[in-house]
């Protein structure tokens, strides 16, 4: 029997300016036990910062908190829309696209947490495609002094509806002081979880860890359907990410992530080159150019 394998704490930290700070987690903390997860920021940002940028291979997945401002998303693909607080947006960047996400207006504060996902080698060179999640669709239940809310997903309170471009399990929880929330991990699958405030006791049937406000946490590849516990000792807001990992190497640069050396190569030639369509600024003004 393969009992549940499960990552030492992992401490985030702050860093940035006025413009744009991050808690920023990368997989190569985790021995592998973030797959399908690349690595996620925790961010707030006033600018844009970023600029039009390059995408292959991965999807960025933006998801903004209550309290943010609005974030206007743009791709190559054609996308083109505002993210409202509590919503998310998925961007599945296949074999290549151009995106940019921004404040609006300039200068609004803009609260989230972007994904860094992994795509199977097998469907790298798919077209790209763009999911918006509103939040008026993203089922909230509340239970025992636990709030949940299935942002992608299912777990054993609900389930949300919405086909994803990859299976991937996103809840946002929140916990009162001394009570629980329970989460099933499927067989084989792993388990990230981010302490975005309080403090909290993360349990399976025979160990637990004590986790704060800023740490992070996977475990997973157990043969066994898991049981995931999570107690809060004071008022605690969580992150919990859940997928399939894919075991597969990843040749990257930048937010590209192919499947070979041949592939990533290509695909910088490909934006270099302008065959991902490109954003066009003139002032003010973004205008996307279509992909080849």
């Amino acid at each position: 029997m393969k009992h549940l394998e499960v990552s030492k704490v992992f401490q985030t930290v702050s860093t940035g300016d006025r413009q744009f700070t991050a808690r920023k987690v990368r997989s190569i903390h985790f021995n592998g036990l973030l797959d399908p997860l690349i690595g996620f920021d925790h961010f707030e940002l006033t600018t844009d910062v970023f600029g039009p940028h390059p995408h292959a291979g991965m999807s960025a997945v933006s998801y903004l908190f209550e309290d943010s401002g609005h974030y206007r998303n743009l791709d190559s693909s054609g996308t083109d829309i505002v993210i409202t607080p509590g919503s998310l947006m998925w961007t599945w960047a296949g074999r290549g696209i151009v995106h940019t996400e921004f404040p609006m207006p300039e200068g609004a504060r803009v609260h989230g947490i972007q994904l860094f996902v992994n795509a199977a080698a097998s469907r790298k060179q798919e077209l790209p495609q763009a999911l918006f999640i509103d939040s008026r669709d993203i089922p909230v239940v509340s239970r025992d002094g636990a709030t949940v809310k299935v942002v992608t997903g299912h777990t054993e309170a609900a389930s949300n509806p919405t086909e994803t471009p990859d299976r991937l399990t996103f809840l946002d929880i929140t916990i009162e002081t001394g009570q629980s929330f329970r989460h099933e991990l499927p067989t084989g699958w792993t388990a990230t979880i981010y302490l975005m405030s309080g403090k909290a006791v993360f349990a399976n049937d025979h160990k637990s860890w004590t986790i704060a406000t800023g740490q992070v946490l996977a475990a997973g590849r157990s043969d066994r359907p898991e049981t995931l516990l999570l107690t809060a000792v004071s008022d605690t807001r969580i992150i919990l990410l859940s997928g399939k990992p894919l075991g597969e190497p990843i040749f990257s640069a930048g937010a590209m992530a192919m499947g070979s050396q041949e592939e990533l190569g290509k695909a910088i030639s490909d934006f270099e080159e302008g065959r991902m369509g490109f954003i066009r600024i003139e002032g003010d003004i973004r205008t996307i150019v279509l992909a080849t």
